[in-house]
């Protein structure tokens, strides 16, 4: 059998190896260092830096409020996604109008909606309207986490529900016509249908699975909409309850200058491993419900 065929993928393989693995690997290895601005060469430390990681709690502060975020966001995105699939499915007037106008948000940066979701823009609007145009003498309090967490949630769903609509229409349109047909010849309802014919097709999808296990990944490193918001309610400080492990990372490069720099790359490590662990984890669950299907 001819090998040359192989050779075409080389420059591939290498350009993954390099731009991929070997950052991992020198990571890896800055996180058994200690370095600083003052004293740059690394010296290694061993676990060190692991030990100190597990008895900080601004390092569990984050871990929790980037559990919020992940579980939050994905689930929103999830469930309106789905409406929005089930609003857009089937032909009618002016449907690719209304799906070029739900899919704009893709092209927004995070960290703009971050801010036009903060508020400074939106809330404020609506205090003023709560609290002087209704004479209500209500204002939603900012401060408050149910508050900061929801529109923050929402202003990530906002930018990324529509990528998991598209992706649930993609899966409703390649099911089979006769299985809809079928249902409305025994006369299921709407949410028969929906429950027993398009819902299970579309959990049980490889596709949006997939597509699941990216925006977790991506979720776990989620930067953009918190950082804006730690500077509108005044959370600058470490250990803040909207510091994820991305802006705690940001805020102890800039503001923990006794601690090593290499405890950045630490906690980089231990969120790459929690978020592969948490994607392998769904990957295999739903391997798992597809053969159990």
């Amino acid at each position: 059998m001819s090998r040359i065929p192989y050779l075409f993928i080389v420059p591939a393989v290498i350009a993954v190896f390099g731009i991929g693995f070997l950052p991992i690997a020198h990571s890896i290895y800055l996180s058994l260092t200690s370095f600083s601005v003052l004293s740059p060469e690394p010296q290694f430390v061993g676990i060190q830096n692991y030990v100190m990681l597990l008895r900080d709690p601004i390092f569990y502060n984050a871990a929790g409020v980037t559990t919020i975020w992940v579980v939050g966001t994905v689930v929103i995105e999830f469930v309106v996604g789905l409406f929005l699939a089930l609003l857009m499915f089937g032909e009618f007037k002016g449907r690719r109008v209304f799906e070029n106008i739900l899919l704009a948000p893709l092209a927004i940066s995070p960290i703009v909606m971050g801010v036009l979701f903060s508020p400074n823009v939106l809330l404020d609007d609506l205090n003023t309207l709560l609290f002087y145009g209704l004479g209500t003498g209500l204002f939603i309090d900012v401060n408050q986490p149910f508050v900061y967490y929801g529109m923050m949630i929402l202003a990530d769903a906002f930018v990324w529900a529509p990528l998991l609509m598209l992706v649930m229409l993609a899966v409703m349109q390649n099911i089979p016509k006769e299985n809809f047909e079928a249902a409305n010849v025994y006369g299921a309802s709407s949410f028969q249908t929906f429950r027993r014919v398009t819902f299970p097709a579309i959990i049980y999808s490889p596709v949006l699975a997939t597509i699941l296990v990216l925006r977790v990944i991506d979720s776990f490193r989620a930067y953009e909409i918190p950082f804006t918001w730690s500077f509108w309610i005044g959370q600058e400080r470490l250990g803040s309850p909207i510091d994820t492990f991305s802006v705690l990372m940001f805020k102890l490069f800039f503001l923990r200058t006794d601690l090593p720099l290499s405890y950045v790359a630490t906690i980089a490590m231990v969120l790459l491993v929690i978020s592969i662990s948490v994607a392998l984890l769904i990957t295999r669950l739903a391997t798992k419900s597809w053969e159990g299907s």
